[in-house]
């Protein structure tokens, strides 16, 4: 076993730096020992568990694991050798004893980053054992804190392993999006309303060469036309009424050896759409009131939610353009065709909206996975939390089961008019079959009435069995009161 690490997604570029860093402090919360090496087998870093297991009362920082192991050879320099975990015992030169796991570290290129190494003790006492467990609720506190003052502070951009889904589609998409990722060519992203195309394209700029750089988001159908040129290509001091007097960087310089993304790129106007095209095919942008012409070099990505070569065919955008920016094409599946997402998205989701200590407290019923799974997500994702948002706020603090009856009733509603939606072929189908649930939860509850809640009579009533009858009062989410 080895690790490999893409040191195209994370910040930092060494193990020298993780153990130099303020973050190596999480490691002296184990009472598990754990030491980082160099590709040579020098230490870099040990925590005071391993300082201890090993009795080594000065700092090891520096020096070669052969000084201090008598059984080097057979543990971390096999690990460097053949780059495979070892885990055999561990003895010192004063014959202090453990078990330990050396795991190599390899990155994308194939290079050996350093060995890591997790040592635990060949005895443990029990009051270290209790002394564990009560460690390990500290170090998730710990870790929780970490990831939300880090990995979750505001503006940092997604990477292809941060989009929640786990679907075929998905994974072909993250794929291939990897891939794309590695050339400056053009990339256009085609997905409907809600589907997260924005963030496939800041996936696209983290997992790529310029990754360090700016990314710059333009929408283009949000910019009033008469302020496009300006916003794009920017201005001089002067350069028209109302302008600033210090003038204005546009989008494209400001994305000068970085990303620029272009979001809802069918709705540029068509004088625009000339201007765009020759920014493509040379490179120069021409600022408003400048008298030359500036150069940036930038990467270009764009999306759509339209039929590009339907508006080409209307007149309404340049076959020219269209061909200049689809060199490389990645389509955002709906939520539709990947509903065994949708736990997932739950999940991540709830954790989003409620925060993750109320999110851990909530389950989900089967009702409403079920409705979730057959419904036909015009918004998708961006849908699905406007559902979830309203079903967590409309469930009381004591609650812990979220169920149908918290779902927001135009949830339903769209249920109902889901067969007039011509461009879901499948949403007649949707209906009937939450049209037969919402009938045969009805059948469930009566039958329970009239039998006063007794479950073998409502079971004869229903001409079903008590086991079917239990299975069908727990897909519905019926209690009896």
């Amino acid at each position: 076993m080895r690790i490999m690490i893409d040191f195209d997604d994370i910040l930092m570029s060494s193990l020298e730096e993780i153990a130099e860093s303020k973050y190596s402090s999480l490691f002296e919360l184990l009472h598990t020992g754990i030491a980082i090496l160099s590709p040579k087998g020098i230490f870099l870093y040990a925590n005071t568990s391993y300082m201890k297991m090993f009795g080594f009362s000065k700092s090891i920082i520096g020096k070669h694991v052969s000084q201090l192991f008598l059984t080097s050879e057979q543990g971390v320099m096999e690990a460097i050798r053949t780059r495979k975990m070892t885990i055999c015992s561990s003895v010192t030169t004063d014959n202090s004893k453990g078990v330990s796991f050396r795991c190599p570290i390899i990155n994308n290129r194939d290079e050996l980053l350093g060995i890591i190494v997790e040592a635990v003790p060949t005895n443990i006492e029990k009051e270290e054992f209790l002394s564990l467990l009560d460690t390990m609720k500290g170090l998730e506190e710990r870790a929780n804190y970490i990831e939300h003052q880090i990995l979750k502070k505001p503006g940092m951009l997604h990477t292809f392993d941060s989009i929640v889904g786990e679907s075929q589609v998905m994974q072909k998409l993250k794929k291939l999006g990897k891939r794309f990722a590695k050339t400056d060519q053009n990339v256009l992203i085609f997905g409907e309303s809600g589907t997260g195309k924005e963030l496939v394209a800041q996936a696209l700029h983290t997992a790529s060469g310029r990754a360090a750089e700016p990314f710059v988001a333009v929408n283009c159908a949000a910019l009033p036309h008469e302020l496009i040129e300006s916003e794009l290509f920017g201005y001089e001091s002067g350069a028209f009424t109302g302008a600033k007097s210090s003038g204005m960087k546009g989008k494209f310089e400001l994305a000068d050896k970085g990303t620029i993304f272009l979001d809802e790129i069918g709705d540029l106007p068509m004088p625009m759409q000339a201007k765009l095209l020759r920014v493509l095919e040379s490179g120069e942008i021409q600022k408003i009131g400048h008298s030359g012409r500036m150069h940036s070099d930038f990467r270009l990505v764009a999306a759509t939610n339209k039929k590009l070569l339907k508006l080409v065919d209307e007149g309404l955008f340049r076959e020219d353009l269209y061909h200049r920016l689809n060199i490389l094409e990645l389509i955002v599946p709906p939520l539709r065709e990947r509903t065994s997402d949708i736990p997932l998205l739950v999940r991540h989701l709830i954790e989003v909206i409620v925060g993750r200590k109320r999110a851990k407290e909530i389950n989900i019923s089967n009702e409403v996975y079920r409705l979730f799974s057959e419904y036909s997500w015009r918004g998708n994702i961006r849908e699905l939390r406007n559902v979830l948002s309203f079903a967590l706020y409309d469930m009381e603090n004591a609650e812990k089961l979220l169920t149908g009856k918290h779902l927001p009733a135009r949830f339903f509603r769209e249920i109902s008019e889901s067969p007039h939606d011509g461009g879901h072929p499948s949403a007649a189908a949707q209906t009937l079959s939450n049209a037969s649930a919402k009938a045969e939860r009805e059948a469930l509850v009566s039958a329970l009435a009239k039998a006063n809640n007794n479950k073998t009579i409502a079971a004869q009533l229903l001409k079903i069995s008590r086991n079917k009858l239990y299975k069908k009062m727990r897909d519905y989410d019926i209690e009896l009161k």
